[in-house]
């Protein structure tokens, strides 16, 4: 861009000069003055005449460059267009096998299906997860068990052993913890 501007001011100097050249020739009033202007004029309009072809070149050389880049471009939205079309299929029919699992299985769920997802919405048993702030710092005794820090927020999604122990979520992360050690947040 830098260079297309130095170029077209060049271009601009030529075209000066060569217009002082015409004025000169026109008040040319003696035939050695007559010829020294139209010699002068000649190199003028030669020098024009070569930076108006570097010009021209650089910017066809610019127009070129934008046509490339823009096939590019088009090139580069095709294959994002192919890409996300084929993930969209590929979702669709994720979607349809899931769907035929659970209703072929209606005592399966989701977390039993995929364990490692967290489910921050429904519980194992179908009712919605409750968030929980952390009263106190709990060690898990076992790989069962979450250890937890006091004053996170975590997921509450199951209450097991008749209400004493709660099945709670930390990102990826799932166990069991006393439900004494917990707080539910509305």
């Amino acid at each position: 861009m830098q260079k297309k501007s130095k170029e077209r001011k060049i271009l601009e100097t030529k075209r000066l000069d060569l217009d002082a050249c015409k004025n000169r020739l026109r008040k040319a009033k003696s035939q050695e003055s007559h010829t020294n202007a139209e010699a002068e004029l000649r190199i003028a309009q030669s020098d024009f005449d070569r930076q108006t072809e570097i010009t021209k070149l650089l910017l066809e050389g610019v127009s070129s460059a934008h046509a490339n880049h823009l096939r590019c471009l088009n090139d580069y939205v095709e294959a994002e267009m192919f890409y996300y079309g084929r993930s969209y299929e590929m979702m669709q029919s994720l979607q349809k096998d899931l769907s035929s699992s659970v209703l072929a299985n209606p005592g399966i769920n989701m977390t039993q299906l995929y364990p490692d997802i967290p489910n921050n919405t429904m519980s194992s048993n179908g009712a919605a997860a409750r968030k929980a702030r952390v009263l106190y710092d709990y060690d898990a005794a076992n790989s069962r068990e979450l250890s937890l820090l006091a004053d996170e927020v975590i997921m509450v999604v199951d209450t097991v052993a008749e209400g004493e122990w709660v099945v709670v979520e930390r990102g990826a992360q799932r166990g069991r913890v006393p439900l004494t050690y917990m707080e539910f947040i509305n």
